[in-house]
């Protein structure tokens, strides 16, 4: 079949499939090449491929029976806190078909309960207590489970689109480019949204586990906990609750309204961001670092005014989606295209095309500046997301210019900046 209309993206199937290999092999490398001897070590510079390959433990190592249990009861207890704990009942946008799902949301009550567990444990236990160093010891194996479980889901998703007459994002009719992109646009069993649940749970909240083992480990190997662990730890835990507490807003992203759900979204939820999100953590358990006073004030400063940016852009964009009559929107200003969308040229959403982009990339810089500077693998995460985000855009652009035709340009024409104004 030939390829959708807005054509292939990620490079079609060949890109799909090389991107299939290439990012778990990524997140593998990133575990290795970050060790105890430096991030990375001088010998991994002498001789980087040999350096991994001598790493490498064969797949017995990388993969355990009883790791990879848990990992699928972690899966599985959330999903049954989804049903079982309290939360509203939302409205997703309106679908291609008219109709608009329902949602539960629940995320804030997952994240207490098992953070309630956790807190309860280690108080009573101390750093001490067993599941830290179960977490520290099993990173490998941990990863190996998220990485079977995505492609698990991304399989059941691929094949269960052929009998439930879902919509559908992707149907080239390609296996490969299929399965990667996703071909369902909003895989369900009954209720239940695989596609939202992931991108929020499993994935999500796992990350500040990972990182409170790492503060766990750092204070059990060198006595202390430094003033650059104590802010990464805050930082992302603020990013994962505030996430969570504005659950709907997920439902007016593009991951949501736009992507199906294949390998690309599952992988990215359950493996790629919490194991690689919290790397300056794991970086500053095995390698101590003090900010001190200025330091602390300069790096809560730059995380402020990502955030102001970020969640004030995010809020105002999914308020008016929601609700564009609503009266504290008055000030607003759009355009309506003949599709009926309206497009906003004023507010955050007038300054840039993606200036919620700017916010998010403004934090990373936040959560990598307390590593300090010994090495660039502790900055992986603002270069990569920087090429995500740039990515996103062009994506984005692409869809939209094929959605609205001329008045896309008109819209671009009354904002002109894409993420950071007037400069890109």
């Amino acid at each position: 079949m030939p390829p959708p209309a807005h054509g292939y993206e990620f490079g079609g199937p060949l890109g799909a499939f090389a991107i299939s290999l290439a990012a778990p092999a990524a997140t593998y490398a990133l575990y290795f090449v970050c060790n105890e001897d430096g991030c990375p070590s001088s010998s991994f510079l002498r001789d980087p491929v040999g350096n991994i390959a001598s790493k490498w433990p064969g797949l017995s190592g990388a993969f355990d029976w009883g790791v990879t249990k848990h990992y699928f009861l972690w899966y599985f207890a959330l999903a049954i806190m989804y049903f079982v704990l309290p939360g509203k009942i939302g409205d997703g946008v309106v679908l291609s078909n008219g109709r608009r799902l329902k949602y539960k949301f629940s995320g804030s009550a997952s994240l207490l309960t098992v953070f309630a567990y956790c807190g309860f444990m280690t108080y009573k236990e101390g750093f001490q207590w067993p599941f830290w160093a179960y977490i520290w010891d099993n990173q490998l194996q941990l990863m190996t489970a998220a990485l079977i479980s995505s492609i698990i889901l991304a399989f059941y998703c691929y094949i269960s689109s052929f009998f439930t007459g879902e919509l559908l994002a992707n149907d080239t009719g390609n296996f490969i480019y299929d399965w990667f992109l996703g071909r369902p646009l909003n895989p369900r069993i009954g209720s239940f949204d695989i596609k939202v649940f992931s991108e929020l749970r499993p994935g999500m909240i796992l990350w500040p586990i990972l990182n409170f083992a790492f503060m766990a480990h750092q204070y059990n190997t060198h006595g202390k906990i430094t003033d650059s662990m104590i802010l990464v730890n805050a930082f992302h835990l603020w990013y994962v609750c505030d996430a969570l507490h504005n659950e709907p807003a997920v439902l007016t992203t593009m991951d949501v309204t736009t992507d199906g759900f294949g390998f690309m979204l599952s992988f990215g939820d359950l493996m790629w961001l919490p194991f690689n999100y919290s790397l300056q953590s794991r970086y500053l358990a095995m390698h101590p670092f003090e900010l001190g006073l200025l330091g602390v004030v300069g790096v809560l400063a730059v995380q402020g005014l990502g955030y102001w940016i970020f969640r004030r852009a995010n809020r105002e964009k999914h308020d008016f989606r929601t609700d564009p009559n609503d009266p504290k929107l008055a000030h607003i200003k759009y355009i309506e295209t003949k599709s009926g969308s309206r497009l906003m040229i004023t507010g955050w959403w007038g300054i840039a095309r993606h200036i919620n982009y700017l916010g998010d990339w403004i934090m990373a810089w936040a959560w990598c500046l307390p590593t300090g500077y010994r090495g660039p693998l502790s900055y992986f995460y603002v270069v990569y997301f920087a090429i995500l985000l740039l990515h996103r855009d062009r994506r984005d652009e692409a869809k939209c210019k094929l959605k609205y035709g001329a008045d896309w340009k008109r819209y671009t024409d009354l904002v002109p900046s894409r993420i950071v104004p007037g400069i890109y």
